[in-house]
């Protein structure tokens, strides 16, 4: 009767063990493909980077030159490596910021901002961005998060929304 049991059970945790690791990819795939959204850009690379800044700063979001990051350029420059055509556009929607790092619990945040939006042209000569799901990150942190990503969600839609 031991026999029995022992087989049955070796019999359930092999076929439950089988289930994991593709169940632990589907998590982990649909996780990441959550966080980040990518959207491809109907303007080819300058001009997307031209109109995103634009966008930002109609929304009120501020993007400091300084704040540009050329990764093409930086990483051809230290590894002789040509990646294409990429670059960051780093922003930040001040008011919201603020009203997020004067609690204590929230400063850890601050490793996530200013927000980063990318950009970047594919091997097929596509231009996409690339930015954090903001409701994905609210729906982590839940509440005056949450509330703040509900806020920003939008405008960083409307950002990346070139069409207009």
């Amino acid at each position: 009767m031991k026999i029995i049991i022992s087989f049955i059970i070796g019999v359930i945790v092999g076929i439950g063990a089988l289930f994991v690791p593709p169940v632990q990819q589907m998590i982990g795939q649909s996780l990441g493909s959550q966080m980040l959204i990518e959207v491809e850009s109907p303007l080819g690379f300058d001009e997307t980077m031209v109109k995103l800044e634009e966008n930002a700063k109609y929304a009120g979001w501020k993007v400091p030159s300084k704040w540009k990051v050329n990764f093409q350029k930086n990483l051809l420059k230290v590894t002789g490596t040509d990646i294409g055509k990429n670059q960051v556009l780093k922003m930040c929607e001040p008011a919201a910021a603020a009203k997020m790092l004067v609690h204590d619990e929230y400063k850890l945040l601050t490793t996530m901002m200013p927000c980063t939006i990318a950009v970047y042209e594919k091997s097929n000569g596509k231009t996409y961005i690339s930015l954090m799901n903001m409701e994905m990150l609210g729906m982590i942190y839940g509440g005056l998060i949450a509330e703040i990503a509900n806020e920003l969600a939008p405008q960083m839609q409307e950002m990346v929304d070139l069409s207009k």
